[in-house]
């Protein structure tokens, strides 16, 4: 799979590459300027099937502004190394009732203490998924929420955020070259994308993770390339 990450970056960019040290793994030539390319391969998270063939993140304002007075209600209630992972159905037609039934339903969850066990939900037609998550997952929030269209387990995009960071924070933390002086780009790669691109730049955006890349890249099938991190657009 490196091969082909590293061919779909060179196509795109249409750039020549050659092979790096380890790390880097490759070298591309962009505009004149040589650029360190690293591969990271994301395992799948459901092996043989994708478990949430049809789902689309949503991001319009009605959902960032539930998603954001959510956080701001339970921010405080969530003990500290938890994380409360949320998926909800869209769309959002009454979004102040929802947003009334979500936080009283969701006090109510933190205060059972139940964790790592999926609750399904139904709120003013509304399909509501969420868990608490004990492995005090590096969050920005203790609220870590997603609007679909569609229907993931919030289990599957929890295991998806363990594994964009850890290897994101692995690549992080290499050794490079001492004559290394390049700007660093990750590449990530999979063979099971579990949803779209909007969906893991919202997750790369819930996590803490040390920010050394010039660039965070993202192939997809057919090999397609997309930009995971805040910064230029391709």
């Amino acid at each position: 799979m490196q091969q082909f990450a590293l061919g779909a970056v060179a196509k795109h960019f249409s750039a020549p590459w050659q092979s790096g040290e380890g790390p880097p793994d490759a070298y591309v030539t962009v505009a004149g300027r040589r650029v360190g390319v690293d591969i990271a391969v994301l395992p799948p998270q459901s092996p043989g099937r994708n478990p949430a063939p049809k789902a689309r993140f949503r991001d319009d304002a009605v959902a960032r502004r539930v998603l954001r007075n959510l956080g701001t209600a339970l921010q405080a209630q969530v003990p500290d190394g938890k994380t409360l992972v949320l998926t909800l159905g869209a769309p959002i037609k009454e979004p102040k009732k929802l947003l009334a039934a979500l936080t009283k339903m969701l006090l109510s969850h933190i205060k059972s203490g139940a964790e790592d066990v999926e609750r399904k939900r139904t709120l003013l037609g509304n399909r509501v998924r969420f868990l608490t998550a004990s492995d005090g997952l590096r969050a920005n929030s203790k609220l870590t929420a997603f609007v679909f269209s569609g229907d993931p387990k919030p289990g599957v995009l929890l295991n998806a955020m363990r594994s964009l960071q850890a290897e994101i924070t692995a690549h992080a933390t290499k050794r490079l070259p001492g004559r290394f002086s390049a700007d660093l780009w990750l590449v990530l790669v999979s063979d099971q994308w579990i949803a779209d691109i909007k969906t893991y730049r919202w997750m790369y955006a819930q996590l803490s993770i040390p920010d050394r890349f010039a660039k965070i890249l993202a192939v997809l099938e057919g090999g397609r390339v997309q930009l995971l991190s805040p910064g230029r657009v391709l």
